[in-house]
């Protein structure tokens, strides 16, 4: 919440292997840059080791605001695995 407007959205998905992912995690356009997601981002994840989990991850890709790796990193996310592949994303057709 930034005052009374909801500034973004995360959800938590507990995992058989006791893991909880952080499976959303997104801020509203207007928020993003302000340093809201450092907020939300450890209330995440604090709310997923509330959970009992094991370990808490989370999925990043370049399509991500420049400032998601950085963040995630500077709140002890570690990159754990990386794939890379090519997708086409086709242009608004309105």
């Amino acid at each position: 919440m930034a005052g009374d407007e909801s500034a973004g959205f995360f959800e938590l998905e507990r995992m058989n292997d006791h893991s909880v992912e952080i499976s959303y995690f997104g801020l509203l356009p207007a928020f993003i840059g302000r340093g809201l997601g450092k907020a939300m981002l450890t209330r995440a994840a604090d709310e997923a080791w509330a959970l009992g989990a094991s370990r808490v991850w989370l999925h990043t890709c370049t399509l991500d605001a420049p400032n998601a790796l950085p963040n995630y990193k500077a709140r002890g996310f570690q990159e754990f695995e990386t794939h890379r592949y090519i997708a086409d994303i086709p242009d608004d057709p309105h």
